[in-house]
């Protein structure tokens, strides 16, 4: 029988070495699953899905299923093929503290070679506001006033500064 209380257990493990692990790239801990990094105008966060099938996470990042926010990002499952690097975001259901670390660091891998990279591309003079793939669509197509949604994703992300 599976004990569902090692697996949260080791599921916050997870996600507290990884809180570690992004602090040197300016992501905070925000929210129990959010690690954010704000900018004047965005805010780019990392969030960690936990599946209910196991002791396994889909990575998002900047993506619009949450109502608040306004950018549609890049996410991993884990599975192999997804991306030219094979990640698995899967940690054991027992006693071993090398597969806790292991997620994470596939985690940051992920962060680093896909997430990075991608939220670079975004920063570059008004790519974000011109191009024509631009994420930033529910502004753009005029659903929310910029103000508005920099105000509740503040919120909701866990910071009003």
């Amino acid at each position: 029988m599976k004990n569902k209380s090692l697996e949260k257990k080791n599921r916050e493990l997870v996600k507290k070495k990884l809180s570690e692990l992004l602090l040197p790239y300016g992501f905070n801990k925000t929210k129990p699953s959010f690690y954010t990094r704000f900018y004047e105008d965005r805010i780019e966060f990392i969030h960690l899905h936990k599946f209910t099938f196991g002791p396994a996470f889909r990575v998002h990042t900047l993506k619009d299923e949450q109502d608040f926010v306004a950018l549609n990002g890049i996410e991993a499952n884990g599975y192999k093929d997804e991306y030219p690097i094979n990640y698995s975001f899967k940690y054991h259901n027992d006693i071993d503290i090398d597969s806790i670390y292991r997620c994470a660091k596939q985690i940051l891998l992920f962060v680093e070679y896909e997430a990075l990279p991608w939220f670079e591309i975004w920063r570059k003079d008004d790519n974000l506001y011109n191009r024509p793939e631009s994420p930033y669509k529910l502004i753009k197509e005029g659903l929310y006033k910029e103000d508005e949604l920099d105000t509740l994703s503040k919120k909701l992300l866990g910071n009003m500064n």
